[in-house]
């Protein structure tokens, strides 16, 4: 793993001013957060463990995974480059609840946890973006949850990709990166999908196919492209909020499903 080094503290000092913190104290924070790289596979916390530092992903991808009955790690939260992450545990004084992995190479700001403490604790405005990110995140994690350990096979495996959607085309602040009609790539080989998804390979591919056949999906060696991303997004919120009836639904209703969102007109 390479060392800690400082990064740019003009890139780091914008980071921080986006977090509702003054100019002086964006500047005097600054040179306290460090730049740390990963290589895929390595796991950043285990469940368990303390929360030593608030962390932002320059680049690449993080798994926020739990042990699910079939003994294979479930993704309850994917975080993707303009995420912070960490703020729950470092609040709370609690071990990490997950396995944080980083599911390719990635490039994160850290943050030590004694600043962020400090800053939520004395900054008003800081305190109040960081509220709200939790809010949100703990709505949307408790849904899926439900959905990812309850759901039958082909519920992970649709939701386990709406979830990646949602990881590449929106920031910690949560609004889209991508434009709603582009498609965005999954860096990441099927078998670990499948393995993400709690699923076997075999499984995974059939349903793959069947989302590939209806264009929701295109195949690549060694990756995946989620075509029509709007589409996968409005799923995402749509099965969360009707997670009680939808647990077990098979790939047909799931597709249908895709197809009447995917003919949704846009909201004004």
């Amino acid at each position: 793993m390479p060392p800690v080094a400082p990064t740019a503290n003009g890139y780091v000092y914008t980071r921080l001013r986006r977090l509702g913190l003054s100019d002086a104290l964006a500047a005097q924070t600054a040179p306290g957060v460090k730049v740390q790289a990963f290589e895929a596979g390595k796991k950043i916390w285990t469940k368990g463990s303390e929360v030593q530092h608030w962390q932002y992903i320059m680049n690449g991808l993080v798994s926020a995974s739990i042990p699910t009955t079939n003994s294979e790690s479930t993704p309850i939260s994917i975080y993707g480059k303009g995420s912070w992450f960490g703020e729950q545990s470092i609040i709370n004084r609690k071990p990490s609840f997950a396995d944080y992995v980083c599911l390719t190479p990635t490039e994160v700001l850290r943050m030590p946890a004694a600043t962020f403490d400090a800053l939520f604790g004395q900054e008003p405005e800081f305190a109040r973006y960081v509220a709200k990110l939790m809010a949100w995140r703990v709505q949307k994690t408790s849904e899926t949850l439900t959905l990812m350990k309850l759901g039958n096979p082909c519920l992970r495996v649709v939701m386990g990709l709406a979830q990646f959607a949602e990881a590449l085309a929106y920031r910690s602040e949560r609004p889209p990166t991508v434009a709603m009609g582009e498609g965005v790539e999954i860096p990441i080989a099927q078998n670990t999908l499948a393995s993400l998804c709690g699923v076997s390979r075999t499984l995974f591919s059939e349903y793959v196919q069947q989302l590939a056949q209806k264009e929701w999906l295109k195949l690549h060696y060694g990756k995946l492209e989620i075509l029509n991303i709007a589409t996968w997004l409005r799923f995402a919120r749509r099965q969360r909020e009707d997670n009680v009836n939808t647990l077990n639904p098979t790939i047909s209703e799931l597709l249908e499903v895709l197809r009447v969102l995917g003919e949704m007109k846009p909201a004004q």
